[in-house]
């Protein structure tokens, strides 16, 4: 990068390549930074599928190992926050690694200034596009990206993508869900809240896309966007970092003694989640899942050993509040 650009922001466009540099990559930049280092833009494509842990979650209790390794899906755990996703070559990432001196204390600020530029460019795109809620993207009213922000080390980050398409059956077959009722309103739900470029008829190359993001990054954030290299250094701290966030002890982080129940909570957008729950009920076990929208139940799907017709009970629940669903169930 020119030395005659001092507020510049480095950009590493490192276009469709391994995997493991698409999370590797940008938090060696963050580990590795310091106060003179320059804030960084990385833009970049997963040259094939593979799974993303947020930091604090139970590897065991979110993923079907087994189903992960049926598809051959390599499993990563960032250090930042948020919920498990499923990336491909369908989606283009943006990374902001940023030293934190220069950004607002607030995360919710943090996000604002940066995450303009990706709105800026799905409005470009011809589309109604906002942030809402504190980290959210949406177009039409709908999800489309997965957003995640913290700190590393001196860095401020924020990590995201913009959604071309969205292999949807892959997502839903890898959770580690409690039953089966649950997995299948977790996907119809995915379906109807999270959406892509190509559900929406934007037909657009990936190439223009990243063009327009990079121009939106310089004009959102008032400053030159110059490409340049990774360093040496930041080059072989990737490295490493990719063997330790793939490595059993680090995807094993946060496990709990004894046996892992299966998720009971899932967040699909802002305001919908998939919840889960289990009661015994006059000899029978009751299972449910919910579909909850601002806390409220949208859909209920239940199962029973015995077996029974449940529609009704699931119809009567509509629209009731989650945490009173079994005293009404019961009555």
């Amino acid at each position: 990068m020119s030395k005659q650009e001092p507020n510049a922001i480095r950009l590493l466009n490192l276009g469709l390549t391994e995997s493991w540099r698409t999370q590797a990559v940008y938090h060696a930049v963050a580990e590795l930074m310091q106060i003179d280092s320059p804030d960084t833009i990385i833009i970049c494509q997963p040259q094939t599928p593979y799974l993303c842990l947020g930091y604090h979650q139970i590897y065991a209790a979110t993923f079907n190992r087994a189903e992960c390794e049926r598809r051959q899906l390599p499993v990563y755990r960032r250090r930042l926050g948020g919920g498990a996703t499923y990336l491909d070559a369908n989606q283009l990432f943006y990374q902001c690694v940023f030293h934190h001196s220069r950004l607002p204390v607030l995360l919710k600020k943090i996000y604002q200034r940066l995450l303009a530029a990706p709105v800026a460019t799905l409005r470009r795109l011809g589309l109604h596009a906002a942030l809402r809620d504190l980290n959210e993207v949406e177009a039409e009213g709908r999800r489309i990206a997965g957003i995640g922000g913290g700190r590393i080390g001196e860095a401020s980050v924020v990590v995201g993508n913009i959604l071309f398409d969205f292999d949807y059956a892959a997502m839903a077959h890898v959770w580690n869900a409690p039953s089966q009722s649950f997995r299948e309103l977790a996907a119809q739900t995915l379906q109807e809240h999270v959406t892509t470029l190509t559900h929406l008829r934007v037909k657009v190359s990936m190439a223009a896309v990243e063009r327009i993001l990079i121009e939106e990054f310089a004009r959102c954030l008032k400053r030159p966007v110059i490409a340049g290299d990774l360093t040496a250094a930041e080059e072989t701290h990737a490295r490493k970092l990719a063997t330790l966030m793939t490595s059993a002890e680090y995807l094993n982080l946060h496990r709990e003694n004894g046996g892992v129940a299966p998720m009971d909570s899932l967040k699909i957008s802002a305001d919908i989640f998939i919840r889960a729950a289990e009661v015994e009920l006059n000899g029978r076990t009751i299972r449910a899942s919910f579909c909850l929208r601002h806390g409220l139940i949208s859909k209920a799907l239940i199962e029973s050993i015995p077996a029974q017709n449940w529609q009704k009970a699931e119809s009567l629940l509509q629209g009731a509040p989650f945490h009173e669903w079994e005293k009404l169930f019961s009555s």
